[in-house]
């Protein structure tokens, strides 16, 4: 009798303890983002507006990225209005800049936010000129 019990006891052990996950696995950590620029570090446009292409060069975000873009005067800070923020889970974005001023360099900072993990950005800027 003693016997039985054991052996059911140690049936029950191993049907118990089965079922259990004891290293349930891990979510991989997203990877930090990279960025880059298809503009140069100063580029002078003919016009008030200049065209870049911005890309995300690390692996995209599960929920993809915001990407937000402001434009300064560099020695008066002068901010010129852009628009509202970009919203994508593409590799590459095209980006306007608009209104820009004559003669005057302007700094364009781009800070790119992972959608699913807010404390993920990188920032990249370039120099512009309209001539």
């Amino acid at each position: 009798m003693r016997n039985v019990f054991i052996s059911l006891l140690v049936v029950f052990i191993l049907l118990a303890t089965t079922g259990c996950e004891k290293n349930p696995p891990s979510q991989k950590a997203e990877e930090n983002i990279l960025i880059s620029t298809d503009a140069g570090s100063l580029t002078y446009t003919p016009g008030s507006n200049f065209n870049f292409n911005l890309m995300v060069e690390s692996v995209m975000p599960v929920a993809g990225v915001r990407i937000a873009f402001e434009v300064k005067g560099e020695t008066d800070n002068q901010v010129y209005p852009q628009g509202p923020a970009i919203e994508t889970t593409n590799k590459t974005t095209p980006i306007t800049i608009t209104k820009l001023p004559r003669q005057k360099i302007c700094v364009c900072t781009i800070t790119v936010t992972s959608k699913s993990k807010p404390t993920n950005t990188a920032t990249t800027s370039f120099r512009v000129v309209y001539k």
